[in-house]
């Protein structure tokens, strides 16, 4: 049986301890950085379902349209768990991802958390912190379809050398180009297709690829300010140019961020210098995604920045009446992000989302052992390939790759070379400021308000007075 009952002597305390936790509940100490929270508990202290009656388990995930299988996998995998009578009640949510982590904030404070939560790998440390979630290593080694999981993938789930979770998808940010406007500038066809290769080889760098996109508008192939874009808001992607020049985002031994002053600065110029060099928009973050999703996908810019889930929304939402996916192979190549140092490959920030089991809550309806085989029996091909081919996300399963359905999908089957040079966001409790200070001033150094230099040093200078102890300033 997956994870152990509570034992007798729990049981009987159970009275006692409501009653101190009511007492201390004004008096106790928030939880400290760094640190889970005390009543967090550890693997192997969850309450066993009930021996009669069937087990009702929530889920709740951030998703789109094409994203429905995030909550509803697990509702089609119950069916197929066979040590409980399990049914699973699916929430996808697409308020956003600001709204939708607010909302499991307030859920888990009021005891109303659903039994399993699916959120970005870089909540774990802070959720786990806070005593939202429990470690997941028992659960882990009570089924075998966890053995499954791509080994690499279990470090996304790591904080402070425990797993606090389990992967559901993962993903490359490939650096998309227009392969007929390369044509059109003269690129010969076995130029286009060897793209790829030269940025992983460190060949073709972020200055080649300016020096294109220049070429391009002065040939009239491109219009002016579309010769490359990068996302139009806030988001992870923009740490692949920190990381392109050399930028080291945390010591996990030390379990510290780190910030290397002059790979911040090289992030900085290269923000800057795409919109003083005419190839992207002036004031271009804050553009609505919408216009950014029609434009690159209509085919009217030569290099930009993006996801590889987004081609199910562009084939889906945008080009359908063109085409869909035969109209985007038509123009659309793919390749790692390039490197700012020539001879250094290229690489791409993966992001995987993971479901986590919650702590009990105050209303009673967690059942950790059910969840934990609702999630045994969603990690497989059959259902994980559902979400990856119709949501276009890479596979988390070593079984994959062999599998037909996934196995026959161009797209995915192309990129998935790129999880071999793939790096991730830090699980810190104080990874929130730290990316919310480099982005800040990294907007300052691209809108022009100061030079990359002083935006750089006010961001480190920021950064050491707000996380202190928990930052390395790597020189």
């Amino acid at each position: 049986m997956p994870f152990a009952k509570m034992s007798v002597h729990r049981l009987a305390l159970g009275a006692v301890l409501v009653i101190v936790l009511l007492l201390a509940a004004c008096t106790a100490p928030a939880a400290q950085p760094g640190a889970p929270a005390e009543s967090a508990p550890a693997a192997g202290e969850a309450a066993a379902p009930a021996e009669s009656g069937p087990v009702e388990i929530t889920v709740w995930a951030q998703a789109n349209n094409v994203e429905h299988w995030r909550a509803d996998g697990p509702a089609q995998a119950a069916e197929s768990v066979e040590d409980f009578d399990v049914s699973v009640v699916p929430t996808n949510d697409d308020s956003g991802w600001a709204d939708y982590k607010k909302k499991v904030a307030l859920a888990a404070d009021a005891g109303e958390a659903p039994d399993i939560v699916l959120s970005g790998h870089e909540d774990v440390a802070v959720w786990a912190n806070a005593g939202y979630i429990i470690e997941f290593e028992e659960c882990r080694q009570s089924y075998p379809e966890f053995a499954d999981v791509i080994d690499s993938l279990w470090n996304s789930v790591t904080w402070q050398g425990k797993i606090w979770g389990v992967p559901q998808d993962t993903e490359a940010r490939p650096m998309f180009y227009n392969k007929a406007k390369l044509l059109e500038l003269g690129w010969s066809q076995e130029e286009v297709d060897g793209l790829p290769q030269r940025i992983l080889e460190g060949d073709f760098t972020l200055d080649d690829m300016i020096a294109t996109a220049k070429q391009a508008i002065e040939a009239g192939v491109v219009e002016p300010t579309q010769g490359y874009w990068h996302r139009p808001t806030k988001g992870g992607d923009f740490l692949q140019y920190y990381h392109a020049y050399g930028g080291q985002l945390y010591d996990a031994e030390q379990d510290k961020l780190v910030v290397t002053p002059a790979a911040v600065e090289q992030w900085y110029a290269f923000q800057r210098r795409v919109v003083e060099e005419g190839i992207t928009p002036e004031n271009f973050i804050g553009t609505e995604f919408t216009i950014w999703h029609q434009t690159v996908s209509a085919g009217d810019v030569l290099f930009w920045n993006g996801g590889i889930w987004q081609w199910a929304d562009w084939a889906a939402n945008y080009v359908a009446d063109k085409g869909g996916n035969d109209y985007l192979f038509d123009f659309v190549g793919y390749a790692l992000q390039p490197s700012g140092i020539k001879g250094q490959p290229g690489s791409t920030l993966s992001h995987p989302l993971v479901y986590m089991i919650t702590a009990p809550s105050a209303s009673g309806k967690e059942n950790q052992a059910a969840a934990c085989a609702v999630l045994a029996k969603t990690t497989t091909p059959e259902i994980n390939t559902l979400h990856a081919v119709g949501s276009t996300h890479l596979g988390i399963l070593k079984s994959q790759a062999d599998y037909p359905e996934y196995a026959n999908d161009r797209l995915l089957s192309d990129a998935l070379y790129m999880l071999d040079h793939n790096f991730y966001q830090p699980n810190h409790v104080m990874y929130g400021p730290y990316f919310d200070i480099l982005f800040d001033y990294m907007v300052r150094a691209e809108n022009g308000e100061l030079t990359p230099a002083d935006a750089a040093a006010q961001a480190v200078q920021q950064l050491q007075s707000e996380l202190g102890e928990y930052l390395i300033v790597q020189e």
